[in-house]
């Protein structure tokens, strides 16, 4: 069986940045209806997998860090039944959730713990597989050099992350109302190569595609985003209640937006291969 293992959740800085500690609260809560509401993330999961298919690889090791619910982890054990697989995630309510799933399998680990500052010695994993998740570290400088530490020499980075336009309808709404952060803010495909260059990856390929989802009203997209244990964690977001008045200035400002024309949310995803570093840095 599967166990769970927890070890510190690391602090983060400040400017928007996201609250650690409130992350793995947030996606906990929403383990057991998190496989419902997401499609989207299952859809690029499937894509990352789809690739990993085409690639002549054997390895030995596997992170999944921010295995979630463990869905593809389950996936990558299909793909590569030979390798030792550890599900990594900050949320000890997603490990639960997925040690309820597929603990009985017997086939890997469940570790709860921080991808900026993963347990494991330099050097010793062939494989490190992310999907949508590294937009939650505090940096991608951080998260890209922690990865490296970790991959063998010519071990494999594959990853998704969410990119700068994702939400950006929400995000100019709020921006309407006050000077708070009220979205999660990410980066751009050429901010994610840049970190991975100067992380020292090798063979870098990075590749970004939107998707524009409709909603009935803003009020299911915020729903979603609540189930998914996405909403707002940045360290500067409002720490009181949002009153009604500005949640209605801001649901006016998102329909004015949409220009009569259904209501669309932005979801930019940035793909990402890299070779691991020739040397830790």
């Amino acid at each position: 069986m599967m166990a769970v293992e927890s070890l510190p959740t690391s602090e983060c800085g400040s400017d928007g940045r996201p609250d650690k500690r409130l992350i793995g609260r947030s996606f906990g809560a929403a383990a057991e209806r998190y496989d419902g509401l997401a499609e989207l993330q299952r859809r690029v999961g499937e894509k990352l997998l789809s690739r990993l298919a085409g690639m002549s690889l054997a390895p030995e090791r596997i992170v999944d860090a921010g295995s979630g619910t463990g869905y593809l982890a389950t996936r990558l054990i299909e793909l590569y039944p030979k390798a030792d697989l550890v599900a990594l995630d900050i949320a000890e309510g997603m490990l639960r959730f997925a040690k309820s799933r597929y603990g009985e399998s017997g086939a890997g680990r469940l570790v709860c713990g921080d991808a900026e500052a993963m347990p494991f010695r330099d050097r010793s994993i062939d494989l490190v597989f992310s999907n949508v998740a590294i937009q939650w570290c505090s940096g991608l400088d951080s998260v890209f050099r922690e990865i490296g530490r970790v991959l063998r020499p010519g071990g494999i980075a594959l990853f998704s992350t969410f990119g700068a336009e994702t939400l950006m309808e929400l995000r100019s709404a709020w921006a309407s109302v006050d000077d708070y952060s009220h979205v999660n803010r990410f980066g751009d495909s050429a901010a994610v190569r840049s970190a991975l260059r100067e992380a020292g990856f090798q063979e870098i390929d990075v590749a970004a595609e939107v998707h524009r989802l409709e909603y009935g009203s803003v009020y299911e997209l915020m729903r979603e985003l609540k189930g998914l244990g996405a909403h707002n964690v940045t360290l500067d977001r409002p720490r009181h209640l949002t009153g009604k008045g500005a949640l209605r200035r801001m649901i006016a400002a998102y329909e004015r937006q949409s220009g009569g024309s259904g209501l669309e949310a932005t979801f930019e995803v940035v793909y990402g291969c890299a070779r691991g570093p020739a040397k830790c840095r």
